[in-house]
């Protein structure tokens, strides 16, 4: 795994689908609860893997169950037995027309809930997204290789990427 931080944007070469699930696990460790995390990228290019990265750096309870909402909108995963587990919330707004489709799914209750929000094809509900959303986006490089681009435009989205990319070189998490 190759890792740049220049600014307020992270840059990781995941040469396998495992450092890109380690890449969401290092995520979904460091993010609190109420952090949404959006997700955009070539078709193909491991949105799902990298949520269920992050599903298990989070705690959750069964990371199998981890699948793309594609069809369903949302997947919930509760979180496990860990002191510090939370639930994700895994939202894909491939197939909706815009912000209105998230309508059916509540998603002003679920920003409100005190989980992990991640949103796949997110830009397509840019307006929804809070303030402090992490913004991740993934290309593919070849049949191994992706890039992730990881980007901040909150203060507090920016402490966030500075523990993940501190976490990925090998600092303690916070």
């Amino acid at each position: 795994m190759h890792v740049q931080m220049v600014d307020d944007r992270l840059t990781v070469t995941a040469e396998s689908a495992a450092q890109t699930v380690e890449l969401g696990r290092m995520i979904g460790l460091i993010s609190p609860p109420g952090q949404c995390i959006a997700l955009d990228g070539d078709l193909g290019v491991g949105k799902t893997e990298l949520v269920r990265g992050l599903a298990a750096g989070a705690g959750v309870a069964d990371v199998s169950l981890v699948s793309s909402p594609t069809y369903v909108l949302l997947n919930v995963y509760p979180a496990g037995d860990r002191p510090k587990g939370k639930t994700v919330f895994h939202l894909d707004a491939y197939r909706i027309a815009g912000p209105d489709g998230f309508d059916a799914v509540g998603w002003d209750e679920l920003v409100g809930q005190h989980a992990v929000i991640a949103v796949e094809w997110a830009s397509r509900v840019a307006s929804l997204l809070p303030p402090d959303t992490l913004h991740i986006v993934g290309t593919v490089l070849d049949a191994g290789s992706r890039r992730w681009a990881i980007s901040a435009h909150h203060e507090s989205a920016r402490g966030l990427l500075q523990a993940v990319y501190g976490g990925l070189m090998g600092h303690s998490p916070r």
